[in-house]
């Protein structure tokens, strides 16, 4: 009796659990719907997150400027080329420049009035701007400037009358736009000069302050030159200055007293230009 009872016991236990399983089972074979739809929601959050990924992921496009270095490096170029200068340009802007935006990759940079008194230590200047074809603006712009050039300056001092030679000169890098008069560079040979006004020591030497050495002196009789076309003449005369290689002095013909300009071709020989 007592095993009839326990399997009786069992069998019901079964009948509830079983029931109770196919309640819990019934709404998860009623939502198969929902479940896709939640699946789709799910992939396209998944979607919409690798697309933002891939659109950080790519290179962001740098906007280009014209900056200050560029437009002083452009503008001195321009200014070299232009009043054809010797030397070591340098600019810098008397006021702060702004970057601007250019439209384009490429900059079209053209200068539209140069100063008027050619590079000094301070000057404006106007330019223009273009950028992928289009044109960006004009612009005005105060700039100082140094040229740094190679020139004679002097050892000791320097009396009037003396010859130059190499032995009294250094060459020396300095800016040529401080000095207010025009120097003498080292690609010119001293040699060929003398002092024409005492010049003290360390001083850079002016073209003021030298005279170009005479091959010929006043008094010198030398042979006279003058050809044009088939007709060749040749004669003496009498200097009547003193002149360097290349200069023009005066001359009188021994023969009818007459006086007339020569350029210097040595120290024995001028020739005459019709």
């Amino acid at each position: 009796m007592k095993i009839l009872a326990v399997i009786s016991c069992l069998a019901f236990s079964a009948c509830i659990a079983r029931a109770q399983l196919d309640h819990i089972l019934a709404p998860v074979a009623d939502a198969p719907a929902a479940a896709a739809f939640d699946q789709a929601d799910d992939t396209a959050g998944t979607a919409d997150i690798q697309s933002a990924a891939v659109e950080l992921a790519q290179p962001a496009k740098t906007a280009r400027y014209l900056t200050g270095g560029d437009l002083l490096t452009e503008l001195q170029k321009q200014l070299v080329s232009y009043f054809g200068l010797k030397g070591d340009l340098k600019l810098g802007f008397t006021s702060e420049w702004r970057p601007i935006p250019l439209p384009g990759k490429d900059c079209d940079i053209t200068l539209t009035d140069y100063p008027g008194d050619g590079v000094t230590g301070n000057f404006t200047v106007a330019f223009k701007v273009a950028s992928g074809g289009i044109p960006v603006g004009e612009w005005q712009v105060a700039l100082r400037a140094q040229l740094w050039q190679s020139v004679w300056v002097t050892q000791g001092r320097l009396d009037r009358g003396q010859s130059l030679d190499r032995t009294m000169l250094n060459a020396q890098k300095i800016d040529v736009l401080r000095s207010k008069q025009t120097l003498l560079s080292d690609d010119i040979d001293p040699e060929g000069y003398d002092v024409a006004q005492g010049i003290g020591p360390g001083l850079a030497i002016s073209k003021q302050d030298v005279i170009e050495r005479p091959v010929i002196h006043r008094g010198d009789v030398v042979e006279v030159t003058a050809t044009e076309g088939l007709l060749d003449i040749h004669m003496k005369a009498l200097a009547l200055e003193d002149g360097g290689v290349n200069a023009l002095i005066k001359l009188r013909n021994l023969d009818s007293n007459k006086e007339f300009n020569a350029q210097i071709l040595n120290e024995n020989e001028v020739k005459v230009h019709f």
